[in-house]
């Protein structure tokens, strides 16, 4: 199923335009970098030092998780190993393993942190435009399979989740600025 869908979106979208644009826009997640860019930047200002040192530990976190644990353990191929139709790829072919996509969960965990940040609305919806490009990005250029940006997705997510608690738990503890807009339940005030 996995390869149909790759094999689908060539098949339906694939086209000159977005053989140039999706390289760009995956080369925005190579090694987290433009979440580590973010982060610094946010570092640099007092108001929001705080949410860039977070978000750096979440891609910090799904780095080490993903990266160091769960690709060696899976050991899943890329999807142009086993299917050598999908070549030439339009990036450099990455020579680690496929499950989970590591640019993906960067991206999600450090979108979730910038969701429950104090930055202003346009620069967390940007966030998420911007991880979810670079998640499609995967796919189109035929280096991840749909579970693997999936499972990148989900463990982005829980990392980003984790990160702001515990950043919360810190500011409060600590007094470290203001607290995130978390999520509450029905019955709190």
């Amino acid at each position: 199923m996995d390869l149909a869908i790759l094999h689908g979106i060539q098949n339906t979208i694939g086209c000159d335009f977005l053989d140039m644009v999706m390289p760009a826009i995956t080369m925005l997640g190579e090694k987290g970098a433009i979440w580590l860019i973010t982060g610094i930047v946010l570092i640099c200002m007092k108001r929001y030092r705080r949410w860039g040192i977070t978000l750096i530990c979440g891609v910090a976190l799904v780095w080490v998780v993903g990266d160091l644990i769960i690709k060696p353990i899976v050991a899943r191929p890329r999807p142009f190993v086993v299917d050598p139709t999908l070549l030439p790829l339009l990036v450099e072919a990455p020579t680690d393993y496929s499950f989970p996509s590591g640019h993906t969960s960067a991206s999600f965990a450090a979108a979730t942190v910038l969701l429950f940040s104090n930055v202003k609305k346009p620069w967390k919806v940007l966030g998420l435009v911007v991880a979810i490009l670079i998640a499609f990005s995967r796919l189109y250029v035929c280096v991840h399979n749909l579970t693997d940006v999936l499972a990148g997705l989900i463990m982005g997510v829980a990392a980003g989740i984790l990160v702001s608690l515990i950043s919360n738990a810190l500011a409060q503890r600590f007094g470290w600025g203001e607290a995130a807009a978390m999520p509450r339940g029905k019955h709190s005030r």
